[in-house]
């Protein structure tokens, strides 16, 4: 899985879905997260007890698919990331969340799997 951040969007790419606000990381660690969007643009910070880094990225729609791709760094190092954003609906309560991979930038292998959903 090798996708890069374009360097221009789509016009076509009119709506995107809302991902701002308060996050939590399931994996590769557990930690808050915090973004902001403008439009297809998205950053924030995570922090854990051991860990404070930063996140950002765009989204992307591939096919019926959004996708959020973008750069993460901390102390322990920095590198990419890709996931898939879903929005799985409940009779109660509508959940965002995200899964996907994560690599080190001295790493090929995305065998990291990042996992977290909207609080």
């Amino acid at each position: 899985m090798v996708r890069n951040i374009p360097e221009e969007i789509p016009l076509e790419w009119a709506s995107v879905p809302d991902m701002q606000g308060a996050w939590i990381i399931l994996q590769p660690i557990e930690a808050d997260m915090q973004l902001v969007q403008s439009g297809h643009l998205v950053s924030g910070t995570y922090c854990s007890a051991k860990v404070e880094g930063t996140i950002e990225g765009v989204l992307l729609r591939e096919g019926e698919d959004i996708v959020f791709i973008g750069k993460w760094a901390d102390l322990l190092g920095k590198g990419d990331f890709c996931v898939f954003i879903h929005n799985r609906e409940s009779a109660e309560v509508g959940r965002t969340f995200f899964q996907g991979n994560w690599k080190h930038s001295k790493n090929r292998n995305w065998d990291g799997e990042f996992v977290g959903e909207m609080r």
